[in-house]
């Protein structure tokens, strides 16, 4: 029998030479964030259950009221700066700090929790420059980014790509095998062929996206990723689009992107855009997470 764990699932523990380490990058890249115009906030560890998405530890208050612990920075970020937030006048904070995903522990899911993030409310088609800035917090971690390849998509390619493949809409099976890339259980179950299926693989398998973008009707939006390709490709690393991007959150509603490390072989950071309420009306933002841990590990 295993020993009983001495945190729960999904919380993290770090000793040793590793805080040091962890705290020093944390310090550059807030300072780095800082001098970009960001003002550091303390978001809450708590939020009552009724206004937190997704699955986490809850727990009833001596008020009767259930209570979450965070799982996701954006959208509480969202929540608590309502009130400061003005359409009309760009808002720009930054955070760092532990979320709690109880879930099976994975290998790589500890350095996960420890995240550090920004967010600009206000301004319109703002991923390019969360992209960017998430690119510099990652040089300050100590990343060569070089070593990087950037994949950048659109929150919706994925669902779009099966409308236009005649699937009924928000068929979550069929946007899994998408976004797994089961071409043979898409194959089947759409009963592609011809033109169609072609297109699919080119889509899912990596081709260059000007051979398939315009069978789905992404011209408008092929444009303004290539451009964006070539900026990522300018301060030295790699881009490519991404037809299906895998989505850690689903509010995103525009550009998204994700930052691989070559040695990690995982995410360093994410982000994108994303839509927030200010009093009656609604307000585009753009934001991105550096996964702290994750980072350090590419690093080394």
């Amino acid at each position: 029998m295993n020993p009983p764990a001495v945190v729960p699932s999904g919380v993290l523990a770090l000793v040793g030479g590793v805080v040091a380490r962890q705290r020093q990058a944390e310090r550059r890249c807030l300072e780095l964030l800082a001098a970009a115009g960001y003002e550091e906030v303390v978001l809450p560890v708590l939020e009552y259950a009724e206004e937190a998405a997704g699955e986490g530890y809850r727990f009833v208050d001596r008020g009767g009221r259930v209570i979450a612990l965070r799982t996701d920075f954006t959208p509480l970020a969202a929540r608590v700066m309502a009130p400061w937030l003005n359409p009309d006048r760009p808002v720009r904070i930054c955070y760092a700090g532990e979320v709690v995903r109880p879930k099976p522990a994975r290998l790589r899911e500890l350095p996960e929790l420890y995240q550090l993030g920004f967010e600009c409310y206000g301004v319109a088609r703002g991923g390019e420059e969360a992209c960017t800035l998430a690119l510099e917090l990652l040089a300050a971690t100590g990343i060569e980014v070089a070593t990087c390849h950037v994949t950048v998509s659109v929150a919706d390619m994925a669902q779009r790509l099966l409308l236009r493949l005649g699937a009924s809409e928000g068929n979550a099976e069929l946007l899994e095998m998408v976004v797994a890339r089961d071409l043979s259980g898409l194959r089947h179950a759409l009963e592609l062929t011809g033109e169609a299926r072609r297109y699919l693989e080119g889509a899912l398998l990596g081709e260059p996206a000007a051979s398939w973008a315009e069978f789905f009707g992404f011209r408008a939006e092929l444009e303004r990723l290539s451009a964006l390709c070539a900026r990522i490709e300018r301060r030295g690393a790699t881009a490519s689009i991404d037809a299906a991007p895998a989505l850690a959150g689903q509010y995103y509603s525009g550009l998204v992107f994700s930052v691989w490390g070559r040695r990690t072989r995982a995410v360093v950071a994410a982000g994108g855009e994303y839509e927030v309420r200010a009093g009656a009306r609604a307000m585009r933002a753009a934001g991105a997470c550096v996964l702290l841990g994750v980072a350090l590990e590419e690093a080394c």
